[in-house]
């Protein structure tokens, strides 16, 4: 990665806006109000936490995770979303934000950081893979809303 690159909190309405490019690359399901609204609330009731890399004031990349506690991992981070703008794929952004939320966890004397991915997005594994996650389980998900 020949540029420096710095992480950024995400903690105003106006920042969590701003995030909106990126996120409907992840989340195409959701519209940019929904987004917003979501978001806010998840910061505020769910310790969801979002920390970004700009470049030239563009919001380039994200990390959206929270703190959990379950019998199966233990007091961990999860990472709900990780996403990078097209454009700056292939410069280690995710890589760099998953090292961020390691860093994080480690601080705050967490067990482990998690996350799940699509059984097709092999890039993302790669990435995740090369960054020292392993392959610990299988997330089933029955939608209720049907």
């Amino acid at each position: 990665m020949n540029k420096s690159y710095q992480i950024r909190s995400v903690k105003t309405p106006t920042e969590v806006q701003q995030c909106w490019e990126v996120v409907s690359l992840l989340r195409p399901h959701l519209n940019k109000s929904n987004w917003i609204a979501l978001a806010e609330e998840m910061m505020q009731q769910e310790q969801y936490f979002i920390d970004g890399i700009f470049d030239n004031d563009q919001f380039v990349a994200f990390a959206g995770y929270r703190y959990m506690t379950t019998l199966h991992t233990g007091n961990f981070i999860y990472i709900d979303d990780l996403c990078t703008l097209e454009s700056h794929r292939g410069k280690g952004l995710a890589s760099l934000l998953l090292e961020h939320v390691k860093s994080i966890a480690i601080a705050n004397n967490k067990d482990a950081v998690a996350l799940d991915t699509d059984f097709t997005n092999n890039g993302a594994q790669k990435v995740y893979l090369k960054s020292g996650f392993k392959l610990a389980a299988l997330h089933l998900l029955c939608d209720v809303r049907k």
